[in-house]
Parts: structure tokens; C-alpha cells; sequence
């Protein structure tokens, strides 16, 4: 369930972010995209159903360009950035947003009828506490709490955004305390000591491929007698 919150989180921060909506505070933002996004994943449900695979097209094709992933990338690597050449840079911003891709969206569908059942129960899932923003404003947290279905526990959430060309994009989510970019920078710092960052750019090129495979499997075995 934290991973499949986790996505949830992180698709409500990624969705289509146009310059009128840049206008407006990044709260009611981060609202009106929230609803736009349930429409479209409703709307595509079917096609999803069909074809697993689809969500990851999805998310790719309509919510990825709205993170700037060399933010995330270089945040993520830290010192390692710096040091690392231009071609392991692109190399490990491409598997990185793979990995973001897959390894979330593979949790939404472990169990479809729990997909089903997010979407059809997504009035008041989260609620977006106001952030003070006036036209100087370039960087910005918004706080937001989401409610669990079943009556479960409300959890934590905020966004971290800044502004380019003149929109909103985010770089990194905080879940119940828990940062996306500190806990991969963490687990990532460990790795390049120890192996390299050629090293670490194989195995989330490899981790990638089986969590592809993986969605395919499932879905091939859904459809055996």
C-alpha cells in the first residue's frame, strides 16, 4: 500500500502544467491537475485493462515532461554529479526516470481491482494546505494529507516545486517524511563508492528491464485459462 500511495502522490504532482496555471498559487494548482489527472486515468482505464504497459506510456508521454528530472538527477546524486562525465549523466537521467516510471506504476498494478477501486473513490483522497507565493516567489513546498479509502490513516505529503519558464515543476515528494530524492541519494551514494556509477547506471538499467518484464508476465498469466 506505500508504494501504491507513493505513485498516487507522485502522479498528483506531474500533471499537465500550463503558463495560465502558473499564474495560479501552486496549491490550487496542484488541485486542478489532480482532478484533470483522475480523468484521464478514468478515461483510459479500459485501454490500460488491455494493456498493462499503457500507464507507463501514460505517464511518460503526458506527466514526466512537467519534472525536471536533471534537478532530480543531479539532487539525487549529489556529489556524484559532478564527477560523473556527460554521457553517464544522460545515461543515468534516462534509467532514473525509468525507474520512477516502472517501479510506481508496477505497484498500481499488482491488483487491478485495486486500481479500480482508487479511481472510483477519489473525491477527498487529498486535500492541499494554502502556500503563500507573490510574483518573486522561484521555490516553494506545497503540504498536502492524503486520506486513505476505508477509513485509514491520513499521511503526510508535500510537494517541493520551482519555477522555469514561467511553470511550475516539481523535483521532489516527501511522503510521511520521507523524501524521494534523499532516500534514492542514500541508497545511490552507497553504491558508486562501493561498485562505481557505471556500476549503478547496469543494475537500474537491469532493475528496469525486469519490472517491464515483469508487468508482462503478470499480464500474460491474468490471461491463461
Amino acid at each position: 500500500m506505500k508504494r501504491l500511495l507513493q505513485f498516487a502522490i507522485l502522479l498528483f504532482g506531474l500533471n499537465t502544467f500550463s503558463v495560465a496555471q502558473a499564474s495560479l498559487p501552486p496549491h490550487q494548482m496542484l488541485e486542478d491537475v489532480t482532478q484533470e489527472l483522475f480523468t484521464v486515468l478514468k478515461a483510459e482505464q479500459e485501454a490500460i485493462n488491455a494493456k498493462h504497459e499503457h500507464l507507463f506510456e501514460l505517464v511518460e508521454r503526458v506527466l514526466l515532461p512537467h519534472v525536471d528530472l536533471d534537478v532530480m538527477s543531479r539532487y539525487v546524486l549529489g556529489k556524484n554529479w559532478r564527477s560523473a562525465s556527460e554521457e553517464q549523466r544522460s545515461r543515468f537521467t534516462n534509467e532514473f526516470k525509468n525507474l520512477m516510471v516502472r517501479f510506481y506504476v508496477s505497484a498500481l498494478l499488482e491488483d487491478p481491482a485495486e486500481l479500480s477501486s482508487l479511481l472510483a473513490n477519489t473525491d477527498n483522497l487529498i486535500s492541499y494546505l494554502p502556500v503563500d507565493t507573490d510574483a518573486d516567489t522561484k521555490k516553494t513546498r506545497v503540504r498536502a494529507e492524503v486520506h486513505l479509502p476505508n477509513g485509514g490513516p491520513r499521511v503526510p505529503v508535500s510537494f517541493s516545486l520551482f519555477m522555469k519558464d514561467n511553470k511550475w515543476m516539481m523535483y521532489d515528494v516527501n511522503v510521511d517524511g520521507i523524501s524521494l530524492v534523499n532516500n534514492y541519494r542514500s541508497s545511490f551514494t552507497t553504491e558508486v563508492k562501493r561498485d562505481g556509477m557505471d556500476a549503478l547506471i547496469e543494475r537500474i538499467a537491469s532493475r528496469n528491464q525486469e519490472l517491464l518484464q515483469a508487468t508482462r508476465d503478470k499480464q500474460a498469466g491474468a490471461k491463461t485459462p
